[in-house]
């Protein structure tokens, strides 16, 4: 059974503080106050019905058939879980699997709402009023509106009509009241509030008078064992005496037989010790000279090496100041020195899962996916969203551009979601062409064939499984069962292996995919390869400790792919090899959500065609960085960071390669937990 996390893990993971993890839940009366029902409508506890305080998802494997994980408050879970031990609130079954959801903690957060105590006083029966009337003349107003995340600072420092203590319940007065009122309490029962500090002062006189008894019998007390102490060294000092009058009794003749005895061994030790200062007097010069002998000809040999290392260095030097001469500063090199904020493209309200790049027809565009149950497109030149798709129903976890559909000379966008489904959007007429149906739970991942201009899609989801669909024929091929937990992110190769049997059939039928796997990165901490050709599981990869939100094959090594996980760190992982990772690199504070190999590279000008700067990978996280590694080294190159307030963290990555008349460049693409995505230059 999964844990929950305290509230100070919870506050640096979402950011939003609501009211106390023992409060209930909110009552849907008062959020409906200011916010309309489909607003929270998702969010309502399973246990008590009202809008879930602390929430809770439940993802017992058992409730796959349900549409969306059901939600608890944490309260209301804690007292399920008193009466009915290892059970699920949903359907009794043993083992059940719970986790916090910060999305849905800040959904909650941002709800706009009144005072609690306006509302308890404005909710008061007719009868409760008139009473209330009769006790007061002035009713107090509070007139706080904002959202439940500043709930717990209204109430602490600013409501009117929050109750306060009696300045005297120090003293015993158990009254407490509005503020407003407090001074009336205090003016009103001055003699009550008399008589309590007497009496307090009083019952403090008579513990005084305790102490005070109680100090003087330990007083007497010290008398009597100080006695005893003096009792105790006169016996010792008796004991004393008596030792030595034995001592004195015993024939002086064995004493003297004893010292002659001990001062013979001392005279022998003496003779043995000069004996060895002699032999070590000895080595020591031994050494001293042949020291000196070793060091002349350490010398002799240094003085000869550095005339040949001298020669090899001019020579070297030589080398490399003629091709540092011949090559200017790297792409990278350029990029780090220079790089800027370029543009900013606002739209999504929400989490922006996925951005994905591509030209068509000269125009050069970016397509995004997003919390907010949309799919968009933007035209990067001209700094605009110029389409919109909004028939999902719950959130895109990722956007691709189709390569099958622009082999077809068709503009189309690829989409998945937590809806179960893939959609295909055509670009000039705006409209949904093309659904695939069949995972049972939300579809996350998706990635298109790199053979076949792309017809074949494999798409990874939370029912756990891979799922491989023919794009021509609408139709499933297989299903790769292995993973434990979501399937968040698949990848094919980008590089065939040295397998040339091209004319072997598979399970799946010849789709011309022999030599190519498909990575996928899991909540069940593991990375698995799966072969294409024979739809066999090739490899596990275990050595993260949380959820891999990401997995990337290397276009520069064919048998090299690098991960990201909540984590925090990124890791190497070599496909020749079933062991642990090949490189582990730590420096992000918190999720790494995306890794990008840096497309900084180019071929050196020596024509041995050696590629410049391959070995530097890219990562994203919500510690609102996105920072540059040297694989070798574990060095960070250079870091970007996002914007504290707009952006709040990175959840994706796109590096794009673009052109206009002067030259070629490369933007580096983000999108952000809030929703604004950014591309530097």
């Amino acid at each position: 059974m999964s844990g929950v996390e305290d509230e100070k893990a919870i506050k640096e993971k979402t950011g939003v503080t609501l009211v106390s993890v023992e409060q209930p839940c909110f009552d849907k009366n008062w959020i409906l106050q200011l916010n309309q029902p489909e607003q929270f409508e998702n969010f309502i506890c399973l246990i008590c019905k009202q809008v879930a305080n602390y929430p809770i998802e439940i993802c017992c494997p058992q409730h796959k058939d349900i549409d969306e994980s059901p939600v608890v408050g944490e309260n209301c879970l804690k007292e399920f879980l008193k009466t009915n031990k290892n059970s699920c609130p949903v359907e009794p079954h043993e083992n059940c699997i719970y986790s916090r959801s910060g999305v849905i903690q800040r959904h909650i957060g941002a709800l706009k709402v009144i005072c609690p105590l306006q509302f308890q006083q404005d909710s008061q029966t007719p009868s409760q009023e008139k009473q209330q009337e009769g006790e007061e003349n002035e009713k107090i107003i509070c007139h706080f509106k904002g959202k439940i995340k500043d709930l717990n600072d209204h109430l602490n420092s600013t409501c009117p009509l929050k109750m306060l203590d009696c300045w005297y319940k120090p003293f015993g007065c158990e009254y407490s009241c509005q503020k407003y009122k407090l001074n009336d309490h205090l003016c009103s029962e001055v003699k009550v509030h008399f008589e309590l500090v007497q009496k307090f002062i009083q019952t403090l006189q008579e513990e005084i008078k305790q102490l005070k008894s109680q100090i003087q019998l330990n007083e007497k007390n010290n008398e009597n064992n100080a006695i005893l102490i003096n009792e105790n060294i006169s016996l010792k000092k008796e004991i004393d005496r008596l030792q030595q009058d034995i001592v004195q009794s015993n024939p002086q003749k064995e004493l003297m037989e004893k010292d002659n005895e001990i001062k013979k061994i001392q005279r022998e030790s003496q003779q043995e010790l000069l004996k060895l200062r002699a032999d070590i007097e000895i080595m020591k010069k031994d050494f001293i000279e042949k020291e000196k002998y070793y060091n002349q000809s350490i010398k002799s040999l240094q003085e000869k090496n550095d005339q040949l290392s001298n020669k090899e260095e001019r020579k070297e030097n030589d080398n490399q100041l003629s091709s540092n001469a011949k090559r200017p500063p790297s792409i990278f090199d350029l990029f780090c020195s220079s790089s800027k904020l370029i543009k900013t493209l606002s739209g999504h309200t929400n989490t922006v899962w996925s951005v994905d790049y591509s030209t068509f027809n000269n125009g050069q565009y970016i397509c995004s996916g997003s919390n907010d149950n949309t799919v968009r497109v933007w035209d990067i030149e001209n700094n605009k969203q110029i389409q919109l798709f909004k028939k999902h129903s719950s959130y895109v976890y990722c956007a691709k551009f189709s390569p099958y559909h622009r082999a077809n000379n068709r503009f189309a966008v690829c989409s998945s979601s937590q809806d179960k489904t893939i959609r295909f959007w055509d670009f000039k007429t705006s409209k949904e062409f093309q659904v695939l149906n069949g995972h049972t739970s939300s579809v996350c991942g998706i990635a298109f064939s790199p053979f076949n201009n792309g017809r074949y899609l494999c798409s990874g989801s939370g029912d756990n499984t891979i799922r491989l669909w023919d794009i021509e024929k609408s139709k499933l091929l297989h299903i790769f069962n292995g993973h434990t937990n979501c399937v968040w992110r698949v990848e094919f190769s980008s590089l065939q292996s040295n397998n040339n049997n091209s004319n072997k059939m598979n399970s799946v039928g010849m789709i011309g995919g022999n030599g190519y796997s498909i990575c996928s990165g899991s909540f069940d901490h593991a990375i698995r390869l799966w072969d294409v050709e024979t739809t066999k599981e090739l490899t596990v990869f275990k050595g993260h400790e949380h959820y891999v939100y990401s997995v990337k094959y290397s276009p520069y090594e064919t048998n090299i792919l690098c991960s990201g996980s909540v984590d925090k760190s990124v890791r190497l992982w070599d496909t020749r090899s079933k062991k642990k990772e090949i490189n582990v690199i730590k420096g992000h504070t918190n999720h790494v959500h995306s890794v990008e190999f840096s497309p900084y590279v180019k071929s050196d000008n020596n024509g041995d065609g050696t590629i410049i700067n391959s070995n530097i990978i890219c990562s994203g996280s919500w510690d609102n960085t996105i920072r540059f590694w040297d694989v070798r080294t574990n060095k960070q190159l250079h870091l970007i960071k996002g914007d504290d307030n707009e952006d709040d963290g990175i959840c994706s990555l796109q590096f794009s390669p673009l052109k206009n008349k002067e030259k070629e460049y490369v933007n580096l693409c983000y999108g952000s937990i809030k929703g604004p995505i950014r591309i530097w230059r």
